[in-house]
């Protein structure tokens, strides 16, 4: 593997670890971009010894570097990302509470981006973007906009309409 398919490998780590834990605090952001930095730089550095050495050229030894540049990254993500509750992910792993399918589904929507603008009162600890929401009530709302609009708009035709006397 070359250096770009490991950073992709190191992409889809912490993507993962997000999914698959996201009851996580605010400071995750901020160590998941640090883990990336950190990360990346032990990467240009494996990258010039194994140029340098041509251990590029020796497949089951570029293997070996790649399975141990996984197993750091993951380690590292599992042992230190922060949680709500101040308990990691390894010691989740460890007490046999493995992720479940709701809450990898609560995890993918707290890091994808939805295009629903009409959420308001968004706290500040939670992802702002994607909150959960009463459809019945966002419906009524965008109802009553549009024919507070539309009354607008008819008040404004009827004031152009008026008859001159």
């Amino acid at each position: 593997m070359n250096g770009w398919q490991r950073f992709g490998l190191l992409l889809l780590c912490c993507f993962m670890v997000m999914v698959c834990y996201p009851d996580y605090t605010s400071q995750a952001w901020s160590f998941i971009g640090i883990r990336i930095f950190l990360w990346t730089c032990v990467l240009i550095v494996l990258s010039l010894i194994s140029n340098i050495l041509n251990l590029y050229k020796v497949e089951w030894l570029n293997k070996l570097i790649t399975l141990a540049f996984l197993v750091g990254v993951i380690y590292s993500l599992l042992w230190f990302f922060p949680q709500k509750d101040n308990v990691t992910p390894i010691e989740k792993i460890q007490a046999g509470k493995i992720p479940t399918v709701d809450e990898v589904e609560h995890g993918i929507k707290k890091v994808t981006f939805n295009f629903d603008f009409v959420r308001r009162n968004a706290r500040r600890e939670e992802n702002f973007i994607n909150q959960e929401m009463d459809k019945n009530k966002v419906k009524q709302e965008i109802k009553k906009k549009v024919s507070e609009q539309t009354d607008q708009m008819i008040e404004a035709l009827d004031i152009q309409v008026e008859e001159e006397e």
